[in-house]
């Protein structure tokens, strides 16, 4: 199933499946008020966009001619259909001008509420926020309804499973519905309509699947994401009224985005493009100098933001870091298909001195925080970049420790090996113990015992550089693995 739907969606990025997805949305609001099975008026629902379209895609032109920087037009869009579903539909002048308001505000809102080149906060919610402030517009949020509903959690569903964030859509729902499911209870309703209308009447599958997982306003740890939807799950639940600000969804994402900024602060970079070095005949490295130090750890991925005529998969593409956080060079390291994507193509024929940003820095795939657990580490193909971050990060720890590490490679296909070429780079190779008898002293690995090793009688003593148990335990190693694959 897994495979099944990552085919399907894996065809577009992830701006084009957004997109579709609140295409679908908003054609659905239109059957269904030519129906009269929802309230508004269908021609307001495409006046309404028009208007909201113009504005967005207009000013964003503006400020990016003004900042000197490519537009990203397919994330204006995004950001135009979006303030369509939040705004009222209405082809009142007044209305208009207020929808179209809010859209100037969210298209500018990523040029000027920044933080080292970074925006802080979900140009949508801001734009309706502020408009909503100054008493123009209202954040109505009319597609919270129960007819549509099952169009917007199935869109909802594939963009938190599109970019691995269902965990902190399910945070934010569950935590939104169990509050005010309470507080409906608590008045004498029965629990289960309570609970019930939570879900059919508010919008929190909307917010929670199409504006609270917006990348580049998430942080960049599993913890500190969860950490942000919990709070907007609360802001949004908890009813307040403080001079003109009171309870609602856009104000509760723009307090999440805050914590979001205050738990990470991570500025936005811009790298050099510096050389490229072929490490096979399908893979490359491509080397960068960032425009300011670079905070990651081993493991984490980056998104490089290519600005090119691009094919159906965008122009945004994430990659693993293959160098450690202590080096001053960033490099990439990749497969080379010929002839490739157009984003691929583009990197490839970089000249030296260009420049691209990164919009995205995350990741979990990290190291343990004690250098002295050991630690197996079996990659191939695009996981071995993660892995050469790894292996650098951790021989330094251990050398501070006085520790020492054993850089390994196994049997990869032919056209991956490229990718490991640098495994031992600022790694240090224990010394050689000659025979299982020599290791007793040090007893710390013994899985080549439990593969069948001819020193089995040293349960325990054999170590990782044995002579004799070498070639034989690789061999078992690597038949136990592909197994394992092809099961």
């Amino acid at each position: 199933m897994r495979a099944t739907i990552d085919a399907v969606t894996g065809r577009v990025s992830m701006y084009r499946l957004a997109t579709v997805s609140l295409v679908a949305v908003l054609v659905l609001g239109v059957v269904l008020a030519f129906l009269d099975v929802i309230g508004p008026d269908p021609y307001a629902i495409l006046g309404t966009a028009g208007v909201v379209l113009v504005a967005t895609l207009g000013a964003n032109e503006v400020a990016a001619r003004l900042a000197r920087v490519v537009p990203h037009r397919e994330s204006s869009v995004i950001t135009a259909l979006i303030i369509v579903c939040l705004v009222p539909p209405s082809l009142a002048t007044m209305a208009l001008v207020g929808a179209a308001t809010a859209s100037v505000i969210a298209a500018l809102s990523k040029y000027l509420i920044v933080w080292r080149g970074r925006h802080l906060l979900n140009p949508a919610a801001t734009g309706v926020f502020v408009a909503s402030l100054a008493g123009l517009t209202i954040g109505a949020w009319w597609i919270a309804t129960p007819a549509m509903l099952p169009v917007v959690a199935l869109g909802a569903l594939l963009l938190l499973d599109r970019t691995r964030r269902l965990d902190i859509g399910l945070i934010a729902i569950v935590l939104t519905v169990a509050i005010i499911g309470t507080r409906i209870t608590l008045t004498g309703a029965a629990p289960l309509d309570a609970y019930s209308s939570v879900l059919l009447l508010f919008p929190i599958v909307f917010l929670a699947g199409f504006m609270l997982t917006e990348p580049l306003t998430l942080p960049p740890r599993r913890w500190q994401q969860w950490l942000t939807a919990a709070v907007v799950a609360v802001v949004f639940s908890v009813p307040f009224s403080l001079g003109p600000l009171y309870t609602s969804p856009e104000l509760a994402l723009v307090v999440g985005n805050i914590v979001a900024f205050a738990v990470s602060r991570r500025p936005g970079v811009s790298l050099r493009f510096l050389d490229a070095a072929p490490l096979s005949p399908h893979a490359t490295e491509l080397r960068f100098e960032p425009s300011r130090p670079l905070r990651f750890e081993a493991g984490q991925y980056l998104e490089l933001h290519v600005p090119h005529g691009a094919d159906q998969r965008g122009m945004r593409r994430s990659f693993t870091i293959a160098s450690a956080p202590s080096d001053a060079i960033v490099r990439l390291g990749m497969r080379m298909p010929d002839p490739g994507s157009t984003l691929k193509r583009t990197l490839r024929e970089l000249e030296p001195g260009a420049r691209v940003a990164t919009t995205l820095i995350a990741g979990d795939f990290l190291l343990p925080r004690d250098a002295g657990i050991p630690l197996v580490m079996l990659a191939g193909g695009i996981g071995v970049p993660a892995r050469r971050a790894h292996g650098a990060r951790r021989a330094a720890r251990r050398r501070r420790a006085g520790r020492a590490i054993e850089p390994r490679r196994g049997a990869l296909p032919r056209r991956s090996r490229g990718l490991g070429s640098a495994r031992s780079r600022g790694a240090a190779r224990e010394p050689h113990t000659g025979c299982p008898a020599r290791a007793r002293a040090r007893p710390r690995f013994s899985a080549r015992v439990r593969l069948g090793c001819p020193c089995r009688g040293l349960r325990g003593a054999c170590g990782p550089s044995c002579c004799r148990c070498e070639a034989r335990a690789d061999r078992l190693l690597h038949r136990v693995l592909s197994t394992s694959i092809r099961r």
